[in-house]
């Protein structure tokens, strides 16, 4: 009797997201999987029922990647270094190439119950509602005027990735080092403090 391994899991695991990166979900087989694997289709199956469950596996493992940066936010230091600090550990993360691929993968599946919508309620809607939190925690310290939080988080996760995100999914070459990333979340943080910093004039919008 074969005893299942965690290492092995992992293994089917990587290997299904090496053939979904390069053939797309549908044109993905078992087979091959299997191969990349190194195993026959007999121990996938023993792992996973179908490459549905193992595609929503590491839609899953992705999103949590994700999740970590959402949790390094702090209300006990200025707005503006928070919002710096959050946003460098945020484009370092979803720039890496297979969060990259990931996010491509997410787009191509949207329409499957397992597929880009999985990741994005696990992942991505998870980390910015905490995201929207943490702002009217802001607003209630005095330190951002009074907003929706949910179009202000919008809004944010846009200035985050104006840069540098559209040029990356593409395979356009860009500039990821760690001095630039800075730079990006600081014209980010700039302009969003522009709009939503205490300081600017209070008046009634309809956002």
């Amino acid at each position: 009797m074969r005893v299942k391994t965690e290492e092995k899991r992992q293994a089917i695991v990587d290997a299904a997201f090496e053939v979904f990166s390069e053939v797309g979900f549908e044109q993905a087989s078992m087979s091959e999987i299997a191969a990349r694997a190194g195993g026959s289709k007999a121990t996938l199956y023993s792992y996973f029922q179908s490459k549905e469950e193992m595609f929503a596996e590491f839609m899953t493992a992705a999103a949590q990647q994700v999740i970590a940066a959402f949790e390094l936010l702090k209300t006990s230091v200025p707005v503006r270094d928070a919002l710096a600090s959050f946003g460098k550990h945020y484009l370092v993360a979803v720039l890496k190439p297979q969060l990259l691929a990931v996010r491509r993968l997410a787009h191509q599946a949207g329409g499957r119950p397992n597929g880009g919508a999985l990741f994005y309620e696990r992942g991505p809607k998870r980390g910015w509602q905490m995201m929207a939190v943490f702002l009217q925690q802001l607003i209630d310290a005095g330190q951002l005027r009074s907003c929706n939080t949910a179009i202000a988080t919008a809004h944010l996760r846009t200035l985050y990735e104006a840069e540098l995100m559209e040029l990356c999914l593409f395979g356009v070459p860009a500039d990821t080092g760690s001095r630039n990333i800075a730079k990006v979340v600081q014209r980010a943080v700039d302009v969003f403090m522009a709009a939503y910093g205490s300081t600017v004039p209070a008046q009634t919008r309809n956002w």
